[in-house]
């Protein structure tokens, strides 16, 4: 994950939070708040200092996107296939944040680092691109 598309996907998971904030009840709403900070304090470090940091906050990020999901479980103002992308979404950095944290003399010789980008980079993209789909969608149906 870095700065530009982490302040992206923030500013328009801002965009959306009437529909995934406001209706929502207490877990889902700090999951929200998990989500933006997970996303917005390591991109602002990073352009602030012209590195790119590890992801520390990606466990944040994961928790945040499951809770945002359990939340909205009992609420009409998401579809079930916006829950299960965010589900899956929150699952799938968690794993990758977990497998960052096995030895190295478990995982590939390049440390562990090509596992990790394939599940963050390749399957979190994918699973960022399902969550944008899936709310496009149930916004429009509403309006």
């Amino acid at each position: 994950m870095t700065s530009v598309p982490n302040l992206l996907i923030a500013a328009g998971l801002w965009g959306t939070r009437l529909l995934l904030y406001t209706p929502a009840g207490r877990t889902a709403r700090i999951g929200y708040v998990l989500l933006l900070i997970g996303l917005t304090v390591p991109a602002v470090v990073d352009l602030a200092t012209l590195t790119l940091g590890p992801p520390l906050l990606l466990p944040a990020v994961a928790v945040g996107l499951i809770l945002l999901a359990v939340g909205h479980r009992s609420s009409q103002s998401l579809p079930g296939a916006s829950r299960r992308a965010l589900f899956s979404l929150g699952a799938v950095l968690l794993l990758g944040f977990m497998w960052a944290l096995v030895s190295n003399e478990i995982t590939d010789p390049m440390q562990g680092y090509r596992i990790f980008g394939i599940i963050t980079s390749v399957l979190g993209g994918a699973g960022w691109m399902a969550v944008g789909v899936s709310l496009p969608r149930h916004v429009t149906r509403r309006g």
